[in-house]
Order: C-alpha cells, then structure tokens, then sequence
C-alpha cells in the first residue's frame, strides 16, 4: 500500500511530467472475458483478486492492481474523479517498480504483446473513465509516450447486463 495521508482529493489533478520511457513491449488492454490465446496476446492481470472463472492462466502485475481503492477510506465512495486521482498517484509511487514488472514479463515473452486484463466493461454505463487499466493507458500515454489501446470486444463477448433487482421475500405466517 502506499501512503496517501498527503494526497489532497479537493486540488485539481496535477499535471503528468513527460520523461521518454521505450515501451519494454507492446502492450493493449481488455477483459478477462475477451481474452483468447488466438487474439496472440500475452494475458496480464491487474486486479486485487484472481478471475476464478478464468479456464486460462496468466501473469500479474500487483502493482497495477488498484490496492488503495479496497481500504476502508475509498471502498465504496463511488466517486470515479476521487478513484482515478487515488489510481493515478499510485501510478507515481511505483513508477520504477512498474516499470521493472513489465520489463521482467518482456524478457521473459520476447516479441509478445502483452493484453493488461480487469474485469470492466469499458462499454459499460461509465465508459472508459471508470476503469484503472484505461488510466493506467492514459498515465503511460501522458508519461512515457505509449500507445495502450483497448482490444475490441469481440464477438463472442456479450456486453454486460444489468443485474436485476432481486423480487422482496414473501410475507411469513410465523
């Protein structure tokens, strides 16, 4: 966890200083539920839990897991301009760590792309901006100067579907 005792939620967002970082690989963002081996994308996951659904392995880079946001202070604030801030400042503190992550998983897969996996649907009701894996795209845009795009999804994934409200308990006797 990194500490965040100092982050001011209230200030605008500051700006992201520009260094050129050589993408260690070719890298591209998705769903654990669009991934398939014949899309040749090295599958990464970025998220707290594993996807237990998953009928595939892959790798994981905890640093891009957005930790900070399951703490007591954040979970559920439902607040997507707080969570990006607090996403984004992690982002900062791990830069090197990152960074190091994902030259590892380059040298370890040479020309292999890599697929940065959660579990949004970034066609979903908020779109891009309510998921880490497009923030994070977006910071290795501003910072480093990478291309992130997000995989389409494909055919065989249906969009998400709104849950249905569950139908109230009948009445008791007793």
């Amino acid at each position: 966890m990194i500490d965040l005792s100092k982050l001011d939620l209230d200030s605008p967002e500051p700006p992201v200083e520009r260094i050129e970082v050589a993408a260690p690989l070719k890298l591209a963002t998705s769903r654990y539920q669009s991934w398939r081996p014949e899309l040749g994308y090295l599958p990464i996951g970025i998220t707290v839990g594993r996807y237990r659904a998953a009928r595939y392995s892959y790798l994981s880079i905890g640093h891009l897991a957005p930790h900070e946001l399951y703490l007591p202070r954040f979970k559920n604030i439902d607040n997507i301009p707080i969570e990006r801030r607090v996403y984004r400042e992690r982002l900062r503190v791990l830069e090197g760590e990152i960074l190091a992550a994902l030259q590892e998983v380059a040298q370890a897969h040479p020309d292999t792309p890599g697929v940065l996996l959660c579990f949004e649907d970034v066609n979903g009701k908020d779109g891009p901006n309510g998921c880490h894996r497009r923030w994070f795209a977006q910071y290795a845009d501003e910072r480093w100067g990478w291309d992130v795009p997000e995989l389409p999804n494909p055919a065989w994934v249906a969009p998400a579907q709104p849950r249905k409200p569950k139908p109230p308990a009948p009445p008791t006797l007793f």
